[in-house]
């Protein structure tokens, strides 16, 4: 476990935010924010709204409490973001990828709770970091998402051209393991098998009393440098 850090930024209106960031095998778990006013908050990093969107829940509300206003949030965004960025620089060097696309990819596996060890790790073995690749059944995009797979998901994603965009491809994929892990209680293999297989094969040699494993997962584990993952797999 690596030790936590702690930055401080001075606001405006004279109050100071002290913003700790800790994490484990190199991922943010974990952000405590904290005012020289007589005010405390404790916020999970894939909750905090580091794109400014809103208050996470449980939490003071910005529109009700003056002292958590957008320039709190500007605040906590401006630390949190001099702490990833090393992060990400050290996920490009590792996968020989562009800063900016291990960047993208950091950000929205933070902000879907899905562990950016994992999310490159599950990238290098579907796309190898292309942005726009086809797999021979139709599978799209850095995440190799089936079009109808993305739909269901968000139904947003009407096109091939809007599957492919990478944000969107992240996102949804992410989404959708997310959604695999909780299903399966908490296995990160057999929600990975999911992917790769389908719910339904899976469920149906689970259901038979067999192993509905394919290789796939401890492909994804065992990518890339360094040891084989063990992680929860989700953020929170």
């Amino acid at each position: 476990m690596e030790p936590s850090v702690s930055l401080q930024r001075e606001t405006t209106v004279g109050r100071r935010i002290s913003v700790r960031l800790g994490w484990g095998c190199g991922v943010v778990v974990c952000l405590s924010v904290a005012l020289s006013s007589p005010c405390r908050a404790q916020l999970p990093a894939s909750a905090a709204p580091l794109n400014g969107a809103h208050a996470p829940v449980g939490q003071p509300d910005s529109t009700k409490d003056p002292r958590f206003g957008p320039e709190f949030w500007s605040a906590v965004r401006s630390v949190a973001h001099s702490v990833r960025e090393p992060l990400n620089v050290e996920y490009a060097r590792r996968y020989r990828i562009s800063p900016e696309l291990a960047r993208d990819i950091v950000e929205v596996a933070t902000a879907e709770g899905i562990d950016p060890d994992l999310a490159f790790r599950m990238i290098h073995v579907e796309s190898r970091f292309v942005r726009h690749a086809r797999g021979p059944r139709g599978a799209l995009g850095l995440m190799q998402l089936m079009p109808g797979t993305a739909r269901s998901i968000d139904p947003s994603l009407r096109t091939e051209a809007a599957v492919l965009d990478p944000k969107n491809n992240l996102r949804t994929g992410f989404r959708y393991l997310r959604s695999l892990i909780q299903r399966y209680d908490g296995s990160v293999r057999l929600a990975l098998l999911a992917y790769n297989r389908g719910e339904n094969a899976v469920d149906r040699a689970l259901r038979r009393g067999q192993d509905p494993d394919n290789g796939y997962a401890r492909r994804v584990l065992n990518a890339g440098p360094g040891a084989r993952y063990q992680g929860p797999g989700l953020l929170n």
